[in-house]
């Protein structure tokens, strides 16, 4: 009776680790496709567009801006996801991105990194805000 009761008890975690790496998992996928993402700027709400590629716990794709593309790498951990994006410059940074999804929209928060050694210098050379809020809402769901 208690190797039976043994089996049972295994029987069930497995079950229950299957059904929680599915959740995960399909969690993660949802983030595939395209979004929408805002933030408040010095001079007003700026605006890219994301294309997200979830793949286990790591996160590829690309921000694209008026002004070109990058590509973004990055991880994910259940809802949560960071991310950072290289600008070519002049002068080069970089922007490192986090936050929380939920269902079609990501809220988080975007640190600019150091540009060539210095701290990061806004439009006009003033220095920026050490982050800014951002969110995010899908356009596009990935097939």
């Amino acid at each position: 009776m208690r190797s039976n009761s043994r089996s049972v008890r295994r029987r069930t975690s497995a079950a229950a680790l299957a059904a929680l790496l599915a959740a995960c998992s399909g969690r993660q996928a949802g983030l595939a496709g395209q979004w929408q993402l805002s933030w408040q700027g010095r001079i007003g709400t700026e605006q890219a567009t994301l294309l997200l590629r979830p793949s286990g716990g790591m996160l590829n794709g690309s921000l694209r801006t008026a002004r070109g593309s990058a590509p973004l790498a990055g991880s994910l951990q259940g809802s949560r996801l960071s991310f950072t994006v290289e600008f070519p410059g002049p002068p080069a940074y970089r922007i490192r991105f986090s936050g929380v999804a939920q269902g079609d929209q990501i809220q988080g928060e975007a640190q600019a990194q150091d540009a060539g050694g210095r701290a990061f210098a806004g439009h006009g050379g003033e220095v920026a805000l050490d982050y800014y809020r951002w969110s995010a809402v899908r356009t596009l769901t990935a097939r």
